[in-house]
C-alpha cells in the first residue's frame, strides 16, 4: 500500500507532524516505530513499512500481512484520515 501527500510545512515540521501521526496509528493498531533519518520505520503485526519524509511530501509505503489485507480499505482510510488531519 502506498499513500502520498504533498505539504508546504518543510521537513521539519513535516516531521514533527509525522510523529504525531505514528503516535496516532501506534496506539490504533499496536504498531513500534523508529526513526532512520528522515525515514520513520513501521513494524507490527503483519504490518511492515516506512514513512518516508522530505521538503514537499510525506509518503507511506506499507506491507501488509495475509491476515490484515481485508482490512486495507480500513487502514488506508485511517492512513489518509491521520495525514489529512496533521499535514494541511
Amino acid at each position: 500500500m502506498k499513500i502520498k501527500r504533498e505539504h508546504r510545512l518543510g521537513k521539519d515540521e513535516a516531521r514533527k507532524r509525522v510523529d504525531e501521526i505514528a503516535a496516532r496509528l501506534n496506539s490504533k493498531f499496536k504498531l513500534r516505530s523508529a526513526w532512520q533519518g528522515d525515514d520513520l520505520k513501521i513494524d507490527g503485526s503483519g504490518v511492515q513499512g516506512r514513512i518516508v519524509v522530505s521538503d514537499h511530501s510525506v509518503d507511506v509505503e506499507l506491507q501488509l500481512g495475509f491476515a490484515l489485507k481485508m482490512f486495507e480499505g480500513t487502514i488506508r482510510s485511517s492512513i489518509e484520515e491521520a495525514m489529512d488531519d496533521h499535514l494541511t
